[in-house]
């Protein structure tokens, strides 16, 4: 398990170690926020088409050598990013590390294999902390190795390669102490290696369908907040990236603590149903915090409450899918799974850069909150189904 904790870890660096450089980098390459945003969101785009790729191949061949060749494939994104001096090379780089990081679906699957229905939700909080860690520590990672107070004092070489370092040390724990969960199956379904297919096949399946577009609702919000949050806090408090890595960290410190601690106790004692319905809610009141802040104490209320929901929605949605899928194919569910959740992540920032410079500075949270709401109304009606299920 810590070997695997360390790669969802450095597999979290590659979307979170960008996001308190995205003002800058968009002022250095000459690019306006809608196009920015479309750049950060090309990581989730990939992970989309990867996450169901790298799940069904797992399925086939076992985790370990999915794990080994996605996790090099993370360093050698970094190392791509970290002399990124162009639009053109910034998207190499984000294509590569977003495919590779599809290979949490492998991740998610792993820990199916290795925990019973019982112990579930408390090994998905394991990997759910190592998630959120790299929340923390991405922006930190950025925030501080980068340095400076403005454009030209920023260094965007020593986070990439920090990131890459820590890829590689990685992949070595992969190789020499990461044990196989699931041998080889060449018998295992066969699914067309396009994203789609995985997510057709999981789709007969009502409650999974319904989890799945739950997960595409509620990150498509996540995500619109996620790569404009950084340019608000820049354009409104006037923030440099090393303050902006406080205010990263300090969400993703919340995060870790929320799913380490907290997540897995709520979980057995209300259910995951409730637990993502109170996710949900206390995501939205984050969001109009920050519509309507004014001043620095809004803005703590705002990003706790996000944090609280991204904690949930982190491990409250693959929990559930894991335990609706049958064991011989974990691998294609949690692929589908993930591919639901990138395809929000992909879709939010596609349209929230557009919106932020043409609508308004808060716009994308506005629009996050209402998405939400119809996440709220699936979520209870999803709870009822599996409350009726239990009882059964």
């Amino acid at each position: 398990m810590p070997v695997l904790v360390l790669i969802v870890f450095v597999s979290m660096l590659g979307n979170s170690v960008l996001a308190p450089l995205i003002p800058f980098y968009a002022l250095r390459l000459g690019v306006t926020p809608e196009y920015i945003t479309i750049l950060a969101a090309v990581f989730s785009v990939f992970q989309f088409i990867g996450a169901p790729i790298w799940g069904r191949i797992s399925d086939r061949v076992g985790r370990k050598p999915v794990l080994i060749g996605t996790v090099a494939g993370t360093a050698i994104g970094f190392v791509l990013l970290a002399f990124a001096d162009s639009i053109w090379l910034l998207l190499l780089a984000r294509i590569v590390g977003g495919f590779a990081a599809g290979n949490l679906s492998t991740a998610y699957a792993y820990v199916s294999d290795i925990t019973t229905s019982e112990t579930r939700a408390a090994g998905m909080g394991k990997v759910g902390a190592a998630f959120g860690l790299g929340f923390v520590v991405g922006p930190v990672i950025s925030g501080f190795l980068a340095g400076g107070d403005s454009l030209v004092d920023a260094n965007f070489v020593r986070p990439a390669l920090a990131s890459a370092t820590l890829a590689i040390i990685a992949l070595l724990g992969t190789i020499f102490f990461l044990k196989e969960s699931k041998m080889p199956n060449p018998a295992a379904r066969r699914v067309p290696a396009h994203p789609f297919a995985p997510m057709r096949a999981v789709l007969r399946n009502r409650n999974l369908a319904m989890v799945l577009i739950l997960g595409a609702i509620c990150f498509t919000a996540v995500a619109q907040r996620e790569t404009t949050v950084a340019l608000w806090l820049h354009d409104f408090f006037g923030m440099s990236p090393r303050e902006l890595g406080y205010v990263f960290a300090y969400v993703g410190l919340l995060i870790t603590i929320f799913q380490g601690a907290a997540l897995a106790r709520l979980s057995r004692r209300i259910g995951d149903g409730r637990v993502l319905i109170s996710g949900i809610v206390v995501y939205i009141v984050g969001l109009i915090c920050l519509v309507v802040t004014d001043g620095i104490p809004l803005l703590i209320v705002g990003t706790t409450c996000n944090a609280y929901g991204t904690a949930v929605l982190s491990i409250t949605l693959p929990t559930v899918a894991s335990k609706l899928a049958r064991p011989d194919e974990r691998g294609l569910v949690m692929g589908a799974y993930q591919g639901a959740a990138s395809f929000g992540r992909f879709l939010g920032p596609a349209f929230s850069g557009t919106i932020y410079a043409h609508v308004g500075h808060t716009a994308p949270f506005a629009s996050g909150a209402a998405g939400l709401c119809i996440g709220l109304v699936l979520a209870v009606i999803l709870q009822r189904r599996l409350q009726a299920a239990a009882e059964s």
